[in-house]
């Protein structure tokens, strides 16, 4: 992989970066000092899948500086992106309280809060439709107040697009899948998503415990995701949420891949797949 891509893949974690530019900025009057959080370090590491190696230099960094808001909210939203969310939070409100800058604090709240939040129903499976290109996962039908759509989910979308302000209306702040509730957060109108379509990101469904069956060609929602030990388990593979995105990291020396991307679905393809939060794993079944 070249220097270039890996630049590119650690940009599009959008982890420590986002950090940086979202979450730990200090007060416009106040520099970062000398000592602060090596982030192009930590996004090496990260563009190189050290998952490890970059927690650690996080916490090294906290431990130096606890009182330095700039290292705890970069902390803070690393943990995030490891489905950590209630430590997350802690350090983002204490990076708050030494010093950092409240609105970007809560641009950070903001994004994590979708895929933080869990949401109970009533179990539903529907067919799911495996996406062949390598930007989106797949095709659901979804319905709302104009009645039966068709979703695409897209990993890297945040909330719901849809092609015109009355086709946005009629999803309103929630859509249907038979008799569970998706709440949405976020409706924008993109010309560019077809008429009878969605485009749904991965943090409305994050908090329903989506199960993917591309064996059956079905996505199940609110169903517990069983113990992960079973015997069918082909892999336990860690993720990062890039909030919005989905990397998976194979193993420490290698590059992270989106789960949409061509190495990435080569990893789920034809099997029984889900995010299992407590871990911070995608568990693989065969």
């Amino acid at each position: 992989m070249s220097a270039r891509r890996v630049r590119q893949a650690a940009s599009a974690l959008g982890l420590v970066a986002a950090c940086a530019a979202n979450v730990t900025t200090l007060p416009a009057q106040r520099a970062l000092p000398p000592q602060a959080v090596p982030l192009f370090a930590v996004d090496s590491l990260l563009a190189q899948g050290r998952l490890a190696a970059a927690e650690h230099q996080l916490y090294a960094a906290l431990q130096a500086r606890p009182r330095a808001p700039d290292a705890r909210g970069a902390l803070g939203w690393y943990l995030a992106s490891r489905a950590r969310f209630a430590i997350a939070e802690v350090l983002l409100a204490e990076a708050l309280r030494f010093g950092a800058d409240s609105a970007v604090v809560g641009s950070a709240r903001a994004a994590i809060a979708p895929y933080a939040a869990r949401h109970h129903g009533p179990a539903v499976t529907i067919p799911f439709s495996t996406a062949e290109d390598a930007q989106t996962l797949g095709r659901f039908e979804v319905r709302t107040a104009n009645g039966v759509l068709i979703a695409v989910l897209d990993p890297n979308a945040t909330g719901v697009a849809a092609t015109s302000a009355k086709a946005a209306s009629g999803v309103g702040r929630e859509l249907w899948i038979g008799e569970r509730r998706l709440p949405v957060r976020r409706v924008e109108v993109d010309p560019f998503v077809r008429p009878g379509e969605l485009r749904v990101g991965f943090d409305v469904l994050i908090g329903h415990a989506p199960v993917f069956d591309e064996r059956a060609g079905t996505l199940t929602l609110g169903e517990p995701a069983g113990d992960s030990r079973g015997p069918e388990v082909d892999a336990q593979v860690p993720f990062v949420l890039a909030m919005p995105g989905l990397w998976l990291v194979e193993r420490p020396g290698v590059p992270p891949a989106a789960v949409e991307s061509l190495r990435g679905r080569a990893l789920v393809r034809g099997a029984r797949w889900y995010l299992d939060l407590d871990r911070s794993v995608v568990v693989i079944e065969r």
